[in-house]
């Protein structure tokens, strides 16, 4: 998206796995402790990145524990941090740590408890010292005072200190001897601090020297631990038929029995507090229940309603909480105590649909500076003396001019969308540094030539969508000069937040080139919808934007931004960049119509680059496609901008990328063609081995001679749109997950009218699937299953519906004939039983799936051999769920082959025997 800042974004890829049993012996767990080969610390601070495996960890066994090297942070400054373990990205979404200082620090993987944050203090300094502090009397006991200093950049939350006697506290810090430790006291917040104009200071020793300190007075005290909103309302797109149930949590100690919403319908920002409106209207909150914690403090959970409202309205909302016999209030979420500082909720009111075009698009994704050089004479800033690698990082030649000569090209594609890359005006050939909102650069081209490829495609029916970057501006923006110039006096000082005039201010993502518009300033907000957003809708014909870093501006900038947008065309498509979990792409639906769908690009890669099983593939697919609401639009892809090519990290395996794109072009949403994917555009290096720049290896110029293009590739991807464009199924339908095991995974799409049957094998040999018993289909009809692919017929025959799968290929069927899925027989009770265990088994797989036996009632699996006197533990899992309980277990006496029988009625039951008395067994 940057320069070689893109990977400070964290990748956040969110997908199930499966669990481990339920209850391994002591055995089994210390044995496999260490669990992988290879763990990998990946993060944004500026001494971690994303991309690389620049820090391995190595396992301690006495700790049982992965260590890394001592890795230097800064205090104060939020750390973003994922392990790469064996290749592939830990699930769930990123964890976080603030350093309490600065200082070299070990990141600490659990492998039994991925999730756990520990991080380290590892090197002491030369010095060090202890502070001691006495509070206040009207200090209340359940508040833990805290200690911003110097060392980490004055942050009032992350150093807590430790209770030594009453109203006693005590922290340590380290240091270099004879350094100097500015700080103040606070209550856990900056509005909380101590009385006092001037910081204390301390020195450090060799000898740790104690400081003893007196707090007389606090600016305020806190109402209570923590007020909790996060659009907690329901429902969560309502129309004008709805009210709205408001959802508060508050974490106490002392009595709450009070709260307001204060809320505004008009688009202004709402005021209010304890319970009196300045601006808007009110609505209270009452207390729902009240529960007792461990610790000594309350749970409160408190709701309220805001009335019905007219569609097309732009609900904005605060709240506040309070014990009625005490004075102040505390907002929702961000803990503030006033107004003006408090967390604006909002919602939009409308009958929430998103364009049926975006969802019917098929968008090819074009990086203007790498599709096309169609005219030299804007190639001022290209240097083709220097080295390839070397060129890669500035401006290459591409621009709008060699869009427009190849917009045949796209057309002939099948495609019937074009995201087009930022063209500002800016210092970076990838656009995402502004400079000017309004204007193209030179080196682009021009706005009416951007006009006339708009109009070129519109012509051809194709749609085009702009990537408009309302988060940020370039430093070299003339607005972000001004204030760093003009300071307060600027009329743009408010137009960005400055933390300590002129060098410290909110960036992105702690790149100072970017400094981040606070887009929550009324002047900064009427400035991107009213004058950047209709020129680009208006002026140049856009019909939507691609939201770069859409989780940047607020919830309360997107109703606004939405408002705005579907006011100049309903029809426009909205579609933001949130790189978060699935919660949080989800927390968007009814401010945007769709987002770039992570998750589902993370379970493509991990299925088919990773090598994970089918299995986590169908769990994460359908995790994934229930989050969504039906009209949120994900928009789903392979690679980008942003991502080595699919290509490349196959290992240059076109069946990889073939799989990989029918299974993409076969899901919900709107698939997304990466330029040169289609024609088998890979890196000519490898991002793993620079330290900077990363990303120009996946942005490098098309290929447009035809003897270098992988033809046969381009055919299928025509094959694929086209597919698409015929089958409504494969666009509208629902997704339904039949089967999976480790190496096959079948689905459909299906509407009324058009069903589509998809079956993958990545395994390495063939298999022999009979549909009708996967759909546990009591009584067949006769079916017929169209290839979309290759034209190949199955047809039912007596009952059955063979499906011969061949190693590494996807078929896609036109089901024509009645196929439903149907719950298995009262005997069968489940669609599919794996036996996991100990050696010669194992806990992971799905290597020894059991068939169920009609005639027997029970689930079988094929001869394993035993050794005689060598217990295996084992389990079942069945349809993904481990059996309850503990491990089984069975000790064979004589060596030989054995079945393994699982009765859906005794499900606990061991029934092992050997091969030549299984039936008698059984019986």
């Amino acid at each position: 998206m940057k320069k070689n800042w893109i990977w400070i974004i964290g990748l956040t890829l969110l997908f199930l796995s499966f669990a481990q049993p339920f209850a391994l012996t002591e055995q089994k767990v210390h044995a496999d402790e260490k669990m992988y080969e290879s763990v990998v610390l990946r993060g944004s601070a500026d001494t971690l990145d994303w991309s690389s495996n620049d820090h391995p960890l190595q396992y301690d066994e006495e700790e049982g524990l992965w260590l890394s090297s001592p890795i230097e942070l800064e205090g104060g400054e939020k750390t973003e941090y994922k392990f790469v373990y064996d290749g592939n990205w830990m699930p769930g979404s990123n964890l976080t740590f603030t350093p309490p200082q600065d200082g070299s620090y070990i990141f600490a993987f659990h492998p039994e408890d991925e999730r756990t944050v520990d991080v380290r203090l590892a090197n002491n300094g030369t010095g060090s010292l202890t502070l001691e502090l006495t509070v206040p009397e009207n200090t209340p006991e359940w508040i833990v005072p805290t200690v911003a200093s110097n060392k980490n950049n004055f942050n009032y939350e992350v150093s807590p200190m430790k209770k030594i006697g009453d109203r006693t506290y005590e922290i340590a810090v380290t240091g270099e001897s004879g350094e100097t430790l500015s700080y103040f006291y606070s209550l856990s917040g900056e509005p909380y601090k101590e009385v006092r104009e001037e910081p204390r200071t301390a020195t450090f020793t060799a000898d740790n020297k104690r400081y003893q300190d007196q707090v007389t007075e606090w600016e305020t005290i806190p109402v209570v631990q923590d007020v909790t909103h996060e659009f907690n309302h329901e429902p969560y797109t309502p129309d004008k038929n709805d009210q709205v149930e408001i959802n508060v949590t508050v974490n106490h100690y002392g009595p709450i029995d009070q709260g307001s919403i204060y809320y505004t319908t008009d688009g202004s920002s709402p005021d209010g507090k304890r319970g009196k409106v300045a601006n808007g209207k009110t609505a209270s909150l009452k207390v729902v229940e009240t529960k007792a914690n461990d610790n000594g403090s309350k749970t409160t959970t408190m709701t309220g309603t805001i009335p019905k409202q007219k569609n097309e309205t732009r609900v904005k909302y605060k709240i506040d909480v309070w014990n009625s016999e005490s004075e102040g209030s505390q907002f929702a979420d961000n803990n503030a105590l006033t107004s003006d500082e408090a967390t604006e909720f909002a919602y939009y009111v409308e009958d929430y649909e998103s364009p049926q075009w975006a969802k019917e698009s098929i968008i090819y994704q074009v990086f203007v500076d790498r599709f096309r050089d169609g005219s030299e004479k804007n190639n001022a800033s290209v240097d083709p003396s220097i080295p390839y690698d070397e060129q890669l990082k500035g401006w290459m030649g591409g621009d709008l001019q060699g869009v427009l000569e190849k917009i045949d090209y796209i057309d002939d594609l099948g495609v019937n969308t074009i995201w087009i890359s930022p063209i500002y005006e800016g210092p970076y050939s990838h656009g995402y540094h502004p400079t000017d909102f309004m204007n193209i650069d030179p080196r682009f081209g021009s706005n009416q030539l951007m006009k006339e490829l708009v109009d070129e495609a519109h012509e051809r029916d194709i749609k085009v969508v702009y990537d408009l970057v309302p988060n940020h501006t370039s430093s070299k923006h003339p607005f972000f000069q001004d204030a760093l110039e003009k300071g307060e006096e600027s009329p743009y000082f408010d137009w960005y937040t400055f933390l300590n005039w002129p060098n410290e201010y909110e960036t992105f993502y702690g790149v100072q080139e970017l400094p981040e518009l606070n887009n929550d300033n009324l002047e900064t907000r009427n400035y991107m919808l009213n004058e950047v957003v209709p020129f680009w809708m208006e002026e140049i014909g856009v019909d939507g934007f691609r939201l770069d870093y859409a989780k940047g501006p607020s919830q309360s900038f997107w109703v606004d931004f939405r408002h705005k947008v579907k006011e100049l065309d309903e029809d426009a498509f909205i579609f933001g960049e949130v790189w978060d979990n699935l919660d949080t792409i989800t927390s968007y639906t009814g401010k945007l119509d769709g987002a770039i769908d992570f998750p589902t690009q993370s379970a493509i890669y991990d299925a088919f680059i990773n090598d994970s099983s089918m299995n986590k593939l169908a769990d994460s697919l359908t995790t994934i496609n229930e989050a969504y609401h039906e009209e949120f639009v994900p928009a789903t892809f392979l690679d980008s901008h942003d991502m080595p090519r699919f290509l490349y990290e196959a290992n240059g395996n076109t069946q990889t990328l073939k799989m990989a794109a029918s299974l993409q072009f076969a899901l919900p949403g709107a698939p997304i063609i990466y330029y040169g994917d289609e024609v088998g555009l890979s890196q000519s290096g490898n991002h793993e081995k620079v330290s900077e720049w990363k990303d120009r290896y996946y942005r490098e110029m098309m290929i447009w001679d035809e003897s270098e293009q992988n033809l046969d590739l381009k055919g299928y991807y025509e094959k694929l749109i086209d597919m698409r464009k015929e089958h409504k199924a494969l666009t509208h339908g629902d997704f339904n997950a039949i089967y999976s095991d480790d190496d096959v995974i079948v689905f459909e799409r299906n509407l009324p009218q058009d069903h589509v049957l998809i079956t993958i094998n990545k395994g390495e040999k063939a298999r022999n699937l009979d549909i009708f018993d996967l759909y546990h289909q009591k009584k067949p009809n006769r079916v017929q299953l169209t290839s979309l692919l290759n034209d190949e017929k199955v047809k039912s025959h007596k009952g059955s519906l063979g499906v011969s799968l061949q190693e590494n290929t996807i078929q896609i069927f036109d089901v024509k004939g009645k196929l439903r899925q149907e719950a298995p027989s009262e005997e069968q009770k489940y669609s599919k039983v794996v036996l996991r265990g100990s050696a010669p088994l194992d806990w992971e797989s799905d290597r020894h799936l059991l068939s169920f036996d009609e005639a027997d009632h029970v689930w079988k699996s094929e001869p394993i051999s035993l050794t005689a006197g060598e217990t295996v533990e084992f389990k079942y899992v069945r349809d993904g769920e481990w059996l309850e309980g503990g491990n089984l277990s069975f000790t064979p006496e004589t060596t030989g082959d054995y079945i393994f029988i699982f009765d859906p009625q005794a499900e606990t039951e061991v029934t092992v025997v050997p091969v030549n008395s299984a039936s008698q067994s059984a019986a």
